[in-house]
């Protein structure tokens, strides 16, 4: 198959290097001084066990370069959600309608605006395989996982035609039949233990180590799923999880029984890998944050609704100030008592 991958981050580069091992035609496109770097040293994957993936990559700078490779039988947009707009916008005098465009990033909202704003079918997609970046183009994977979900969104995506490609590239695949159900659970994976992190300088153990902010993450995620039930998505069994018995037992079960299973379900699941929001603080603020997508897809929705979410809304506003320069990171370093207090502040 010939497959466009948008975003040559660590995401982009997994993918580049595993369906081009698998023998498709990969053209990635970055932006131009990101596809400089790509260009000179390649696309190279190290995967858990040590072996390493370097298969031929057509790397592009622009959007009419890329789209000249074309016709494509798959895109994939694998950016940071915010900035989603800015990689989509260029593509759209160029994007055939025929062509399928698929999701795989973090949050709430992306297929949204997919659908907004290109004219083909839309696919929601879903990788839990943490990776790390270890130069440009250069990524490792951090826990042996390599799972992938679909779901339509809108049109005739084929969720089974994409679930072919990925699982001859060596994933686990899954399909699902309802792409913000799919989306929704993912969140709630992405968004445990990850803002705390990112706020006080703590590891997901450090967190889960003080039963105050261990608390926290149980009530963010019954926000979560309160959203998720006023919306009438249930969640779905992803990546072996079931995921809908785990959010019955959240919702139901004391604070103290829940947390010590959600801290062996995170600490275990990323492997050495950072959380993703801490990477929005270093090495240094990039003035931007998937948390508006994950924690504060959770906050909009619920004020949409009706909903009361200040644990999620806290971690939003906080994180955000962090990112646009509002606020000093030393201030929040090391401080679990002014979070606490800032959540409680916002209603909690």
């Amino acid at each position: 198959m010939k497959i466009l991958i948008i975003g040559g981050g660590a995401i982009g580069c997994l993918l580049s290097a595993r369906l081009g091992e698998a023998g498709h035609d990969i053209t990635l496109l970055d932006r131009p001084q990101a596809a400089a770097l790509l260009r000179a040293g390649g696309v190279r994957l190290v995967e858990a066990d040590g072996r390493t993936l370097a298969p031929p990559v057509q790397v592009e700078a622009t959007p009419a370069d890329a789209l000249g490779r074309g016709p494509f039988d798959l895109a994939v947009l694998a950016v940071k959600a915010f900035d989603s707009a800015a990689a989509v916008e260029p593509l759209r005098p160029l994007f055939p309608a025929a062509t399928p465009i698929l999701s795989v990033q973090n949050g709430v909202g992306n297929e949204t605006m997919l659908a907004d704003l290109l004219p083909g079918p839309v696919l929601a997609g879903s990788l839990t395989t943490p990776v790390e970046v270890l130069g440009p183009g250069q990524v490792r994977v951090a826990r042996a996982s390599h799972r992938f979900a679909v779901a339509p969104w809108r049109g005739a995506g084929r969720p089974e035609q994409v679930a072919a490609l990925f699982g001859g590239a060596g994933f686990t695949v899954q399909t699902f039949a309802n792409g913000p159900a799919l989306k929704w659970t993912k969140l709630l994976m992405n968004m445990l233990a990850n803002a705390q992190p990112a706020i006080l300088g703590y590891t997901p153990a450090q967190v889960f180590a003080q039963p105050a902010l261990g608390n926290l993450e149980v009530r963010a995620w019954r926000e979560a799923l309160a959203v998720m039930q006023a919306q009438g998505i249930a969640p779905v069994p992803l990546a072996g999880y079931p995921m809908a018995l785990i959010g019955a037992l959240v919702r139901r079960l004391p604070v103290g029984l829940v947390r010590p299973f959600m801290a062996r379900f995170i600490v275990g699941g990323r492997g050495s890998k950072a959380p993703s929001l801490v990477y929005d603080l270093q090495p240094r603020p990039r003035g931007r944050s998937e948390v508006s997508w994950l924690n504060g897809a959770v906050a909009a929705k619920g004020r949409e609704l009706g909903l009361s979410t200040p644990v999620n809304g806290a971690f939003t506003q906080i994180l955000l100030d962090l990112v646009e320069g509002r606020a000093a990171i030393d201030r929040w370093r090391g401080e679990p008592q002014r979070l606490l207090a800032a959540v409680e502040e916002a209603g909690g």
